[in-house]
């Protein structure tokens, strides 16, 4: 998926490696996001196989690589774009802890569900944020990537704190 994401931005436009890094954590950081230990390999690889080309520039007293998107790239980009998509289910890693937590006594379980909404509700606030502050600039279609993203964490949200609800309510200890 890293991949097509470099691909996808680098068809609107050239971009470095910290371009890219900023376009993922304004723009899709919901759905897929990477760290410069993933992004520069993969561009790496990337040119390696002809599907971008980079040009060293110097911006102020720095050598950065400028990457651009090639035909070959580009056409390999549209035909993943245009292959169906299929289902698949997020890394639900919280569902796979959450099916082991018997394991815990009931008050550490909740502590590790509350800590977890914690997060959920951190990642929310950021798209949050994005909205507010680039959402008039963002095309229909990166808008309702975004909607998703807050619809699910929503739901996350909610399914969770019904969880801890009905958690302290039962008696499991």
């Amino acid at each position: 998926m890293l991949e097509f994401a470099i691909l996808g931005f680098l068809l609107d436009r050239d971009m470095t490696g910290y371009d890219i890094k900023q376009m993922m954590v304004m723009r899709t950081s919901n759905f897929i996001d990477a760290s410069f230990g993933s992004i520069y390999p993969m561009l790496k690889r990337l040119e390696k196989v002809g599907l971008i080309t980079f040009a060293e520039i110097v911006e102020g007293n720095r050598f950065k690589k400028m990457y651009t998107i090639t035909p070959k790239g580009r056409d390999h980009f549209i035909e993943w774009l245009q292959t169906p998509c299929t289902f698949s289910p997020f890394n639900l890693e919280f569902l796979a802890k959450l099916f082991f937590y018997k394991h815990l006594k009931k008050n550490d379980a909740i502590l590790n569900i509350e800590l977890f909404r914690g997060t959920v509700q951190d990642a929310m606030e950021k798209l949050s944020e994005i909205e507010r502050t680039i959402g008039d600039g963002m095309d229909p279609f990166e808008y309702a990537s975004l909607q998703f993203g807050r619809t699910y964490y929503e739901m996350v949200l909610n399914w969770h704190e019904k969880l801890i609800d009905d958690l302290k309510r039962t008696s499991l200890e």
